[in-house]
């Protein structure tokens, strides 16, 4: 698959750090970074048994193993945790030439399942705006990805689109199994996770950050679309 390739492309161009991805079968779709030393740490470590998220909200999971080496196990997708995995490593975080794998600072090791799924998020915007959807949903979904931090109004984007609404929504619908205002909706709480997990900015800011008017909707959407408030959901990623 183009898009997963292209995703840990730009991990390893990021990062440095070898990266496999594979389906929940644990076959390979694609790797890089593997050098043949590489590969002898990975197979010998076994990681497939061990990988265990902690909660139901977790997306990914660390991994240690003798002689200082480390993975970190990342989902391929936000919405189903379960179908495949993104693995970063073998690494270690200790400076010596007793090992030839990649070195990363032990400080480096919460960060990477934020880079990586932002990396993820990008292309799998652009993989959606390429689909074959029919040219007013294309343009429909691109916009969204544009400009969701702003108000959008669907009456004046149909204006802007020159569709009559009624058809629109029944063809928006048809073509990607959400509403328009799901759609919209559920691409801004994917987005404000970001912003729960790595930063310390207040819900109310956090929801303006994605495009909802008031810090009371975005909760209620939020809990819509994971079972959790936005502040139950901060809280169960810091005790992670």
């Amino acid at each position: 698959m183009k898009v997963i390739h292209d995703i840990i492309s730009d991990f390893y161009s990021c990062c440095n750090l070898p990266i496999l991805a594979v389906d929940i079968d644990f076959n390979k779709i694609c790797s890089i970074g593997y050098t043949p030393i590489v590969e002898k740490f990975f197979d010998d470590c076994a990681i497939f048994r061990d990988i265990h998220f902690d909660s139901d909200n977790s997306l990914s999971c660390n991994l240690s193993y003798a002689k200082d080496i480390h993975f970190v196990v990342v989902s391929i997708s936000r919405f189903d945790k379960y179908r495949g995995y993104f693995i970063i490593g073998p690494f270690k975080c200790t400076e010596n030439n007793t090992i030839s794998i990649p070195f990363k600072p032990h400080s480096c090791i919460q960060y990477l399942p934020a880079i990586l799924l932002n990396i993820s998020d990008s292309q799998f915007s652009k993989g959606m705006s390429n689909l074959r959807f029919s040219v007013h949903v294309k343009k429909a979904i691109e916009y969204i990805h544009k400009n969701y931090t702003q108000s959008i109004n669907l009456d004046e984007l149909c204006n802007d689109l020159s569709v009559n609404k009624s058809y629109f929504c029944k063809v928006f619908k048809k073509e990607t199994n959400f509403t328009f205002s799901n759609f919209l909706n559920n691409y801004r709480i994917e987005k404000s996770k970001y912003f729960l997990e790595n930063t310390n900015l207040s819900l109310m800011d956090v929801a303006i950050s994605v495009g909802f008017n008031t810090q009371n909707y975005y909760s209620i959407v939020f809990k819509r679309f994971t079972k959790k408030t936005p502040l139950e959901y901060r809280n169960s990623i810091a005790i992670q």
